[in-house]
């Protein structure tokens, strides 16, 4: 069955549902709210835009799997189970019974109920929210950068599997469908994508040019493990936090 990694309180989040482990988890709820809050919004944004992605086969899918990820959040009593999802020997629950299976959702149909989906609570301060703002200032990032940082770190801690699988044709589609999710001008996608800032300052994965262009939606969703640790930690001043930063690029040189 899938995982449900997005469901449930703030408290589990930074426990139970943050696969990133206990260094995380030691700085308190409102850094787990933060991301649940935004991977929610992130994966409402992607299951509202899914008919527009996908088609046939994959759209049922995947559609199925948005369904069973955000079913509380669908106010569903208990996550559905679809046929084909379960293997043999768990067909059968605990009282000896044949389990039963739910009807998926139409697509389209989903879809519009994940459009109408408000994404849990934005927690009043979190230390992650904090300073991506206080590194989006030093950096004059755009708007789309910061959107695309941050869904990044989100994906990172919860991982890519998260995501439905959208492949990708091209760059330009990339952008395209950046640019969808984050309901925002093609164009701004692309300069940040031929920019590769995000990527040389070590915030994004995949800072070699010469990496080849990721196939899938998730593959352009992933921030670095480093980025991750240290966009955690507490900072007095943004000054410490551009220090911080520095010190990761110089840990990111290769020595010579």
């Amino acid at each position: 069955m899938i995982q449900d990694p997005i469901s449930g309180s703030a408290e589990g989040d930074a426990t139970r549902l943050d696969p990133c482990g206990h260094k995380r988890a030691a700085y308190g709820t409102g850094n787990a709210a933060f991301r649940h809050h935004h991977v929610g919004h992130l994966l409402h944004r992607i299951g509202m835009a899914l008919p527009r992605l996908l088609h046939g086969q994959d759209l049922i899918r995947e559609s199925r799997a948005i369904e069973q990820m955000c079913w509380r959040e669908l106010e569903y009593e208990n996550q559905p189970i679809f046929d084909g999802v379960l293997p043999d020997f768990l067909l059968i629950n605990r009282a000896g019974r044949p389990v039963h299976f739910s009807i998926p959702t139409d697509p389209v149909i989903l879809a519009a109920r994940m459009a109408a989906l408000k994404p849990s609570p934005l927690p009043a301060l979190s230390r992650v929210g904090t300073n991506l703002e206080g590194l989006a200032r030093l950096l004059d990032f755009t708007a789309f950068e910061f959107q695309w940082l941050l869904w990044s770190y989100c994906v990172r801690c919860f991982g890519s599997a998260i995501l439905p699988v959208v492949p990708l044709r091209d760059e330009l589609h990339g952008c395209e469908v950046l640019a969808l999710l984050a309901d925002m001008p093609v164009g701004a996608v692309q300069d940040a994508v031929e920019s590769r800032r995000l990527h040389t300052l070590g915030l994004l994965h995949g800072g070699d040019t010469d990496t080849a262009m990721p196939s899938v939606v998730s593959g352009w969703l992933l921030a670095t493990e480093q980025f991750a640790d240290w966009i955690e930690q507490p900072y007095a001043s943004d000054s410490d936090l551009l220090i911080a930063l520095c010190q990761a690029q110089v840990s990111l040189t290769p020595s010579r």
